[in-house]
Parts: structure tokens; sequence; C-alpha cells
């Protein structure tokens, strides 16, 4: 049985003007903004939404992909086949955000402000919302870090513990269970990788793995604000060592 489309409470306007289906896709992102559209949801054919908004069928379809483009619509064909709203996809948006940031030409220090703010919230989350599936995730990434950290450092062995460091970091920010800070995260990690990997030297690697330890400690305390106020003041040595090479000698580096 087809299934049948379902359409806002307001139903869709007609558009007139230049830059038709422009104008679809504002009307689209509104009503899914409004909460008029769910995910999943069936907006019809190609051809009831061109009579729907009152325009020809390559004027919505110039809308559709540009709507399939941005990830607010899934395109299906066959019996079955129809507009659909898409279903959400952290992996697609932080690859997306990852590349702008990577256009625009977001500086290193932007990066470390960014991290500072998602994963000083995020520790302290963690330290509230902590599951067991969280803990074993962790303490499985730091044996993992420890055993190379414990290594005769090769040429490939900087990219790979930094690749394992900052995938503690994203587990640790998955431990908060906020979808947004994770989201965001998953972006700046694209991003924040090759930065860390280029200072990652075997003393650096010891020293990265006693911090990941440290925090870890705390938050598996419930310690929130400790857990936090560590994982500040770290982002911070990393973000000095990063951008002028001076800290204190007695702080720890972190990758």
């Amino acid at each position: 049985m087809a299934q049948s489309a379902v359409k806002p409470k307001a139903g869709w306007q007609p558009v007139r003007g230049e830059t038709l289906s422009r104008r679809i896709v504002r009307q689209i992102r509104a009503a899914l903004f409004a909460g008029e559209l769910t995910p999943g949801q069936a907006l019809g054919s190609e051809l009831q939404l061109a009579q729907e908004f009152g325009v020809s069928r390559m004027a919505m379809r110039d809308a559709l992909r540009s709507l399939a483009a941005a990830g607010i619509v899934n395109i299906r064909v066959g019996k079955r086949g129809g507009v659909f709203i898409a279903h959400g996809d952290p992996e697609r948006f932080a690859d997306a955000l990852a590349i702008q940031l990577k256009l625009i030409g977001v500086s290193v220090e932007e990066m470390f402000d960014a991290q500072i703010a998602i994963e000083v919230t995020a520790t302290e989350f963690a330290a509230r919302r902590l599951a067991s599936a969280d803990r074993e995730r962790l303490h499985a990434l730091l044996t993992e870090l420890d055993a190379i950290a414990a290594s005769p450092m090769h040429a490939e062995t900087p990219l790979r513990f930094t690749e394992l460091s900052m995938r503690f970091h994203e587990a640790l920010v998955e431990a908060s269970h906020n979808r947004a800070l994770i989201a965001q995260f998953k972006a700046l990690r694209f991003v924040l990788e090759p930065v860390y990997a280029r200072r990652t030297t075997g003393e650096v690697a010891r020293r990265v793995v006693a911090s990941h330890r440290a925090v870890l400690a705390r938050i598996e305390a419930g310690d929130a604000e400790g857990a936090r106020q560590l994982m500040h003041q770290r982002l911070q040595v990393v973000r000095a060592r990063q951008l002028t090479g001076a800290v204190p000698t007695d702080e720890r580096d972190m990758a």
C-alpha cells in the first residue's frame, strides 16, 4: 500500500519570483524547525509537491536537490518512493561541519577555544551521567594508549597514538549523553587531530595517558566540579603549549 503524503497544518504556500527553489527550501526548513515536519514523514512525489507549491517540476527538482544535499530530505524511487524528511545523521553533520571549518580557515586558537568550551562542559556532565558502557569503553581505550606509550616510537606511532587519544576525548564527550555536544566535538576532532599529532613523542604520550587516567578517576568518583576543573586546566595548558610553547615545566601535556 502506497504511503500517503502528510502536509504541515498550514499547507504549502504557492511561490512566485526569480528564486523559486530557494523559497521552497525556506518554507520546508521553516516547517521543520516549527515542528510541523518530523523525521521519516512523507511529503509526496515531486509532481505532487510542484503542484502544491504552484511551480514547475524543474523548479521543484532544484529545490529537492538542495534539500537532499543539506540532509533535510531523502528521495526514494520505486513503488514506495517519494520525498521524505530525513532522519538525523550525526556523522554526516560532523563531516560537513569539519569541512566548513577548514574551508573558512578556522585558526588553531579558535579550535582550542571551541574544544575547551565543549569538553569542559562535557566532562562535568560525564561525571554526573557516566554509564557502565561508557566506563568500559574509556578504560579499553586507556589500555590501548598505555600499550602504545610503553612501546618504542616508530614513524607511524604518533598518528596512531593521537587517533586513539582523540577517540578517548570523543568517548568522554559521548559519556555526557548530550547529543549537541557530541555532534560538535565529532566535527572538531577532524581538524584537531593533525595539530596534536605534530607534537607527539614517547615522553608526551606517557604524560597524556597519566592525564587521561586522572580525569577519568574524577569522573568515576562522581566529582563533577573536580573533573571540570582538571579538564579546564589541562586544556588551557595544551592551548598555551600549542600556541606559544611556553607553559610551566610541571604541567602535563595532553593530546
